[in-house]
């Protein structure tokens, strides 16, 4: 068995290597377009750009990773299985499942250090990428604006938005601190658009509400709903460029403490008038790492389906399950932005469906051979 591990392993890593090497560069280089774009029309020094995004190599090892594993499991296995190697095995009484758990040993050792990147590593580099990205082309507040962040740089208020086209905002929250009493104003607006007038902030609301508390215990709430609400917000002044961590920026920790200080300053993600992306962060972090361990099941389980060694067909069937894993993250998203699921429940779907997939197949085909 230590004959046969030591041969499969060779050709599976030698496959993951190569798989990974090229998804990274082949990835990277689709962002080379936006280094053109800061070099040529920005007036960026090259040196800088291929430094910001530099950062951003890591943010890719979350994806080919998990693919370039599903790669070499098709690949390995699908050699053996066109060469009749596959018989031979089990004909010398090794079933396919021996060789599953090979798999599944190196799969759940990657998963650990995939959680170990995306927990330590990935969020620094992302918030370096973000942060060097914002002090190049940050002029105003409007570039600081972003969706995904809670912005406190309006004095005694705290911004929110969930999508921004220049100008135009969606799913605006703002919640105005009161010192003493925490938060004591909360508006939310399903659209709005703003602009900067010296240091203030003027925003147009679209059909919304405002809650406000009348008692110092916060028992009595008066709701105002609006079509229209204009507003000015201070904007306070900074000497340099702050960029605040969005959750893809944070580590599990902080966003669990995150989470208790805006629970604590009376913004409870549990409730209507308040976004959910830090818990959907929380759990997508641990999700992502686990994947590999989901494409193990898949690849393994494809692999006895497709029956092939050509790297097209192989290449062809993994992307495709790829882009289906992906776009479930996707949809689990849109899910929890519209709070029709349960975040862990929206950002674990594409494991639970991909992975009784894969499983299904296991023990469909591995006993008829």
């Amino acid at each position: 068995m230590k004959i046969l591990r030591t041969y499969i392993l060779k050709d599976f890593v030698t496959v993951f290597i190569f798989s990974l090497l090229i998804l990274t560069l082949v990835m990277f280089m689709g962002q080379m377009m936006k280094i053109s774009d800061m070099v040529i029309r920005k007036g960026v020094n090259i040196v800088d750009a291929l430094k910001i995004f530099s950062f951003f190599i890591p943010l890719l090892l979350r994806f080919t990773i998990p693919l370039s594993f599903l790669l070499g499991i098709m690949l390995a296995m699908g050699r053996l299985i066109a060469d009749n190697e596959i018989i031979a095995i089990r004909v010398a009484g090794i079933s396919l499942i021996k060789i599953l758990n090979i798999f599944l040993i190196l799969g759940f050792i990657f998963s650990l250090l995939l959680f170990i990147l995306n927990d330590r590593i990935i969020p620094s580099f992302h918030y370096r990428y973000r942060s060097q990205i914002k002090n190049i082309y940050s002029k105003n507040i409007s570039a600081l604006i972003e969706p995904g962040v809670f912005l406190e740089n309006f004095q005694n208020y705290i911004l929110y938005v969930s999508d921004k086209n220049e100008n135009k905002l969606k799913n605006v929250f703002i919640y105005e601190v009161d010192e003493q009493q925490g938060i004591s104003k909360v508006m939310f607006a399903k659209q709005g658009e703003f602009i900067v007038e010296g240091n203030t902030l003027k925003i147009k609301l679209e059909e919304g509400f405002r809650d406000e508390t009348v008692s110092k215990d916060k028992a009595e709430l008066y709701r105002l709903n609006f079509k229209v609400f204009f507003m000015d917000i201070p904007i306070q002044e900074q000497k340099e460029v702050k960029v605040n961590k969005k959750p893809a920026d944070m580590r599990l920790q902080e966003i669990q403490q995150k989470r208790n200080y805006l629970k604590k300053m009376g913004i409870d993600p549990k409730k209507e008038d308040a976004p959910l992306e830090l818990i959907g962060e929380f759990h997508k972090r641990i999700s992502f790492s686990f994947s590999v361990i989901t494409f193990v099941l898949l690849g393994f389980g494809i692999s006895l389906v497709v029956k092939h060694r050509e790297k097209s067909i192989n290449f062809g069937i993994a992307f495709f399950s790829a882009g289906i894993y992906y776009l479930l993250f996707i949809l689990g998203e849109t899910l929890i932005s519209r709070r029709l699921i349960f975040p862990w429940l929206g950002m674990w779907l594409p494991n639970i469906l991909i992975m009784a997939i894969g499983i299904c197949l296991i023990f469909k085909y591995a006993h008829s051979r």
